[in-house]
């Protein structure tokens, strides 16, 4: 697979006049850069550019933003080219370029991602440049120039950054012109930004893997299929010079390989090669130890769907397995020995699968005797290694599979079988009720999960738009009209924090939740990727994914990219009887879309649409 980021290799110059020079690194790796729109949505937070002006005589190039920022400054070879970024910054223009006699040959301006704005300035192919040929000079926080120098060009001790009258202005250029600045400016080095952030160590350890950090970076953790990975960004984060190492061979948790590299000049990504079978993973920050912590989410016996047994449960005697037989709706699995298992919904085949150790399968096994219409549909017995058995188990479409006493040792293996409707046999253990928490005997309980939170914003769209922000909006309006209809409604955060995924689960239970709904939008690296995608996993959820599914295509026009299986943990560890889905809005990363899930207008219309699907599947369990 390509590394993480393409590096260019870079010059340092070692000062003027005692100013060192602002490097970062050409942003490239798992996603590409975004097409400029023009006039982007305005995000409080952004800056934007105002003004530039590019002399050729004098090998100048100068840029006003509203607002404050600091730009990242570095060149680039085959084909040679300047390029000053501007992070945290809209251009709210289509992409531009001049082109200019002599050195120089164009100027191209565009919103290279969401929140960066790039200038590049192409050279002649036979007049390379170094970094140590451009100074990068600032008279302010929204005033920033470089000037080419000519290899041997003496310094002046001291000049205006900016002169007192403007010089002559390309006549092309769609910037208006620059107001005059008092002759007073001197030319200062660009300061040290207070609130940047570095990742300074990374270590696995046995829960997980822990980037020290300089300071307390947000974080945002994404799930990429095809290859499986997992990616979290720092933000407004730079690697140490001393992290020399940028790969690290894991082999376990489910993970292969971590890598760490410089995403774009305000992002650091650490990605984390997976295993299919993975589940999700959390960041969380730990003052303490000063630094982030990246988890499988709900600990590590989660890190896989079908996580390997521990090396304590599987290496007793083996257990040989002598029969599998279904008597009613129980599946009866034994052995002649003590075994442990773990099992779960494999996406891939949509069966329960069981992985069992220590165990072996005898040379042949006695028919397990599945009638036809019977809520099991097939059975498959697999040696994976030398001790361990993978049993996948097939139910009836309209069955679901339930374990009474999950992954406890013992000689047999009981796994229960009910219709998608029907009630537990027996009451599931609750966590202890919270004091505040308001009696719902008698009410049906909806469980609302807007994704995301505080630090962590979720995925960064067009006009710098983030998801955490769009999908608390429409929860909070899905929550409205639900209490309007009489349902009562839990919500795994209210505001702009952040929540662990497990304490989301937590809370849906302990409210003894009638059905979740998460809600997320998504992102992809292909900025003309659009459309809504639904999730689940256990067959009690096919039903109302499908419903949720249609009202929101339906009432959208949005275009429909299917619901499917996935192990997202709020579709898995959610109870068996409370059905869970995972909603994607939509991507904000395509230019179109993005910009209407940032609109109070079109997060109705989806609020309405989830509201109404949810209380369709509902009425469709009366029946």
């Amino acid at each position: 697979m390509p590394g993480l980021e393409r590096e260019p290799k870079l010059s340092r110059q070692s000062s003027l006049w005692g100013a060192t020079l602002l490097l970062g690194l050409a942003g490239a790796g798992l996603f590409s850069p975004l097409p400029a729109q023009a006039e982007l949505t305005a995000v409080p937070g952004l800056s934007r550019i105002e003004s530039w002006h590019y002399d050729p005589q004098r090998g100048w190039l100068e840029v006003n933003t509203q607002g404050e920022v600091r730009p990242f400054l570095f060149v680039l070879q085959n084909p040679s080219r300047v390029v000053l970024d501007f992070p945290n910054t809209l251009f709210g223009r289509e992409p531009q370029t001049q082109t200019f006699p002599g050195r120089v040959t164009s100027l191209e301006i565009k919103q290279f991602t969401p929140t960066i704005t790039r200038f590049v300035l192409h050279l002649q192919p036979d007049q390379p440049l170094s970094l140590d040929q451009l100074q990068l000079l600032t008279a302010g926080p929204s005033r920033w120039a470089v000037q080419f120098l000519q290899p041997e060009q003496p310094l002046p001790a001291a000049a205006p950054l900016f002169p007192s009258a403007a010089g002559p202005r390309d006549p092309i250029s769609p910037s208006p012109p620059l107001p005059r600045r008092p002759e007073a400016s001197p030319l200062s080095p660009p300061a040290t930004s207070p609130s940047s952030h570095r990742i300074l160590a990374i270590s696995p350890q046995a829960e997980g893997f822990f980037i020290r950090t300089q300071g307390s970076p947000s974080t945002t953790v994404r799930r990429i299929l095809d290859p499986d990975r997992v990616v979290v960004d720092f933000l407004n984060t730079t690697l140490s010079p001393a992290l020399t190492q940028r790969v690290y061979t894991v082999n376990r948790l489910g993970v292969s390989r971590l890598r760490v590299g410089q995403f774009e000049p305000t992002i650091a990504r650490v990605v984390l090669d997976v295993d299919p079978s993975s589940g999700d993973w959390e960041a969380r920050y730990d003052p303490q130890q000063g630094g982030i912590w990246i988890q499988p989410a709900g600990g590590a016996a989660q890190a896989s769907l079908l996580p390997d047994l521990s090396s304590a449960d599987s290496q007793g005697p083996l257990a040989t397995l002598r029969s599998v037989e279904l008597r009613g709706n129980q599946l009866i699995i034994s052995a002649d020995g003590f075994m442990f298992y773990r099992a779960g919904w494999d996406p891939e085949s949509g069966g329960y699968r069981i992985n069992v150790a220590p165990a072996r399968l005898p040379e042949s096994l006695p028919d397990p005797g599945l009638p036809i219409g019977g809520p099991v549909q097939r059975i498959r017995f697999v040696q994976e290694d030398a001790r361990t058995v993978s049993i996948l188990v097939q139910p009836a479409e309209e069955f679901n599979v339930f374990e009474p006493n999950p992954g406890q040792g013992s000689r047999r293996i009981t796994l229960e079988l009910r219709p998608l409707h029907a009630p537990p046999s027996a009451p599931q253990p609750q966590p202890p009720a919270q004091a505040s928490l308001p009696s719902r005997r008698g009410r049906t309980v909806i469980a609302i999960d807007p994704g995301h939170g505080g630090r962590d914003p979720g995925a960064i769209g067009v006009g710098g738009i983030q998801e955490k922000d769009i999908v608390l909006s429409v929860s909070h309006q899905v929550r409205h009209l639900l209490q309007e209809r009489g349902y009562e409604v839990v919500m795994t955060r209210t505001d702009d924090r952040e929540v662990l995924l497990q304490p989301r689960v937590d809370m849906a239970v302990q409210a003894n939740a009638t059905l979740l709904v998460s809600i997320h939008a998504n992102a992809l690296e292909r900025s003309s990727i659009h459309g809504i995608e639904t999730y689940y996993l256990r067959p009690d959820s096919a039903e109302l994914a499908v419903v949720l599914h249609r009202s929101l295509v339906r009432a959208s026009g949005a275009a429909d990219r299917g619901v499917r299986r996935a192990r997202f943990f709020m579709v898995r560890e959610t109870p068996v009887g409370m059905p869970s889905v995972l909603l994607e809005l939509g991507y904000v990363t395509n230019p179109t879309e993005g910009r209407k899930l940032a609109t109070p207008e079109y997060q109705a219309i989806l609020a309405r649409a989830i509201a109404e699907g949810i209380e369709a599947f509902l009425r469709s369990r009366q029946r």
